[in-house]
């Protein structure tokens, strides 16, 4: 069927432009059709990086290795994505499975839903910014149990949980928690085991540094 016009309507269903050239309609609607899906798919879905299973497994293998290296008790790793889906867990041979493997989940499941370090977490809500020259009040250390209990345990408010995160644009792509050890050396031992994996110039952590002074090695 023709399409009415005016007088640069072609019975075909194409119009002229301004040099006389007859344009498709129906092909020109078809493409400003699939123009507007493109952009409409372009902000309907969300996409995220995340530390792959190689990657995760080995920065497991290097905690666990600066453990065995500095002489630290048997500790166990988990190492998350940045939804909080577990992709690594490993527990080192007398390291007991009732709850070292659960407080490094908690670590790690700290970092990615506060996006900071567990230490930092314990610090702003057991410490507080003026600490030591004030302590934090009841209200605060409420609000902290609150949320503990609310994600039914899975959060530590002490260090050994570190963020990493992809350097440059800051990313989360992950988190690692420890425990087992002493809590500066389980932190030590996550760092570790991030800062020396195969793409550690493209990683960056919270904290940047360890503060462990029980280092042999």
């Amino acid at each position: 069927s023709s399409v009415a016009m005016g007088n640069n309507c072609h019975p075909q269903g194409e119009v002229s432009n301004s040099e006389g050239k007859y344009i498709d309609v129906s092909q020109s609607t078809e493409a400003i059709d699939k123009i507007q899906i493109s952009t409409m798919a372009g902000s309907a879905f969300v996409t995220s990086k995340s530390l792959s299973l190689s990657i995760a497994d080995e920065i497991s293998s290097l905690a666990i290795k600066a453990a065995l290296n500095n002489g630290f008790n048997p500790i166990s790793v988990c190492v998350l994505d940045p939804s909080g889906a577990e992709i690594v867990t490993k527990r080192m041979d007398g390291c007991p499975a009732a709850a070292y493997p659960k407080i490094s989940f908690a670590k790690a499941n700290t970092c990615v839903a506060t996006k900071s370090s567990s230490r930092a977490y314990g610090n702003k809500y057991l410490k507080g910014p003026n600490w030591p020259d004030a302590k934090v009040g009841p209200e605060v250390f409420a609000r902290v149990l609150n949320q503990i209990s609310i994600t039914d345990g899975k959060m530590a408010c002490f260090q050994g949980g570190i963020l990493v995160r992809e350097k440059g644009s800051g990313e989360v792509l992950g988190s690692v928690g420890v425990s087992g050890a002493a809590g500066d050396e389980d932190e030590y031992c996550a760092l570790y085991g991030v800062e020396n994996c195969a793409v550690s110039s493209l990683l960056v952590t919270d904290p940047p540094q360890h503060s462990c002074k029980t280092l042999s090695r």
